[in-house]
């Protein structure tokens, strides 16, 4: 998904050939870089929301998320935390993973 985001980023339809085309090291750069700051339609949508939030305060006053108003962006508020099982068959998809425990854990 980031390469996609990447290529559509630079202009580039063809991502695969763009992977082929530069190092570990830029990627990894890149990788930093965007993690830091939103790739352009992320960027636009954030940017719009503020615009509508500040105009919507304006006009009705109370008080909104600022992710009430993005449009690409979907953010689901949850408090509550996965149970241990739940956990452990998320665990059991990735392939490849290694489990650590704790010394005589018990398991």
């Amino acid at each position: 998904m980031f390469a996609l985001r990447l290529a559509r980023e630079f202009g580039r339809p063809d991502w695969r050939r763009m992977l082929d085309e530069i190092s570990a090291t830029e990627y990894s750069d890149w990788t930093d870089h965007f993690s830091k700051v939103p790739f352009t339609p992320q960027l636009i949508d954030t940017e719009f929301a503020a615009l509508q939030k500040t105009v919507f305060q304006t006009m009705f006053g109370g008080d909104t998320e600022l992710t009430d108003f993005m449009l690409l962006t979907d953010v689901e508020a949850s408090d509550t935390e996965m149970s241990d099982e739940t956990l452990q068959t998320i665990g059991e998809g990735i392939v490849g993973g290694v489990r650590y425990e704790q010394p005589n854990s018990g398991s």
